[in-house]
């Protein structure tokens, strides 16, 4: 079985802190596999849930453990090209 967290969130939710980098280096520093919102905005990748929030690397999403939600299809079509674990709803 595998327990992914869901947003950085290891035990219940806390909003302020979801989709940000050091929450979500937490979260896998724990051990676990995170599932993280992800945008592109003008070529430049963000967090964030309901919107950009957060700036981001590709570096730092292509981290072993992570499960990207593309929040936008600008970011779904950058990851099309990629070999990382993502989805689009």
């Amino acid at each position: 079985m595998k327990v992914i967290s869901h947003r950085g969130n290891l035990i219940g939710s806390v909003p302020e802190l979801e989709n940000s980098p050091g929450y979500i280096e937490k979260a896998l520093e724990a051990g676990f596999d995170v599932e993280i919102d992800v945008w592109m905005e003008r070529g430049a990748w963000k967090l964030g849930h309901d919107y950009p929030e957060h700036d981001t690397t590709m570096e730092f999403i292509s981290q072993k453990g992570l499960f990207l939600h593309a929040k936008n299809l600008e970011a779904l079509v950058a990851l099309l090209s990629t070999d990382l674990h993502y989805f689009w709803h």
